[in-house]
């Protein structure tokens, strides 16, 4: 959690942003506290906040929090929670190129690409125990490909389409944009090119 007294003019807009590009993420909340209020004096002295703004980040579960002490712009604040809570967002709240995508995977479907039949026990071997939601789409995936060649591109381009589309819930186009990201692993997409699509 990163919480603050964002009570300077500067900040207030750049905060508000920072919560809406989060908040479809269950694990993160950007909280604002005036510490001016009455109902906050409390809280204010509690954290020890001295100077406005003040911001602190709470790691998940943690009652302690880190002084944040780095530039107060959108995108450095957003690469500071995505940094330490492990999301992938990017300034605009969309998902970045790494979202839903699992590196010891990704050098899996790197090391077969294109024969994905004669990894399939590696692959299998790697993704058990995995937590991850998406670990099941890399696995769909990587037996689809290997049992239908030109799958992979036809899928990407039929999510590529829904996401054109737009009017999809914020969930839903997360869920499609980190299948995309997948599907781009599949395909061998270089980062230049992902970013330029995006």
């Amino acid at each position: 959690m990163l919480i603050g007294t964002p009570d300077c003019k500067n900040l207030a807009p750049i905060w508000e942003d920072l919560a809406k590009a989060f908040s479809t993420e269950e694990g993160v909340l950007v909280a604002k506290v005036d510490a001016e209020a009455e109902n906050s004096k409390a809280i204010a002295t509690e954290q020890g906040v001295q100077s406005y703004p003040t911001i602190k980040w709470f790691k998940k579960g943690s009652t302690e929090p880190a002084p944040y002490d780095g530039p107060r712009t959108i995108g450095d604040l957003v690469d500071f929670i995505n940094t330490n809570s492990g999301t992938h967002r990017t300034p605009a709240g969309g998902l970045d190129v790494t979202g839903g995508t699992i590196e010891a995977l990704d050098t899996i479907v790197h090391k077969f690409k294109g024969v994905y039949s004669t990894g399939a026990d590696e692959f299998k071997k790697a993704s058990e125990g995995l937590q991850d939601k998406y670990a099941f789409y890399y696995a769909k995936t990587f037996d689809k490909a290997s049992k239908n060649e030109g799958w992979v591109e036809k899928e990407f381009k039929r999510l590529q389409g829904l996401i054109g589309k737009g009017n999809l819930a914020p969930q839903k186009l997360d869920e499609l944009t980190s299948k995309s990201n997948i599907l781009r692993k599949f395909l061998g997409t270089d980062d230049d090119e992902e970013k330029s699509e995006l």
